[in-house]
């Protein structure tokens, strides 16, 4: 069942809580990404860990660039490197997860691997909704 297409402009109203949202998420996110690598970082190749603190710091740097109303800055080419390397931390992720065994347990989020994976899938969730952001800037 399909509701058709959503209109995006009626968040132009809110725009800078949804921007500050998504910052916050994307925040919070990579915290915990960071957080939960070193449990896991012995079991896994280390550029992935690499890959990981590279998006932190890319983020960090978006953070830095604000627009005149404090928010990040989406005009930032900050933010399509950021989109990028989030993207490409895909297929490394779901190998190191299936080379490891997880996804199997009863619970979804067992392991430490398995928290860690989700977390830098959130992340690359969360791209969308700065491609979103972007494209729907009301100023």
């Amino acid at each position: 069942m399909s509701e058709g297409e959503v209109d995006l402009s009626q968040i132009r109203g809110d725009w800078n809580f949804h921007i500050n949202y998504v910052n916050n998420a994307v925040n919070q996110t990579l915290k915990r990404a960071l957080s939960m690598w070193k449990p896991v970082a012995g079991d896994l190749d280390g550029s992935i860990g690499d890959a990981v603190q590279n998006l932190s710091s890319v983020w960090s740097k978006v953070n830095g660039d604000l627009d005149e109303k404090g928010s990040i800055n989406v005009k930032n080419p900050g933010i399509q490197e950021f989109i990028d390397a989030a993207r490409a931390t895909k297929d490394p992720l779901d190998a190191a997860e299936e080379k490891q065994g997880a996804g199997g347990s009863s619970s979804h989020y067992d392991t430490p691997l398995e928290q860690f994976t989700e977390a830098v899938r959130q992340v690359r969730g969360y791209c969308d909704d700065l491609e979103m952001m972007r494209e729907q800037r009301p100023y």
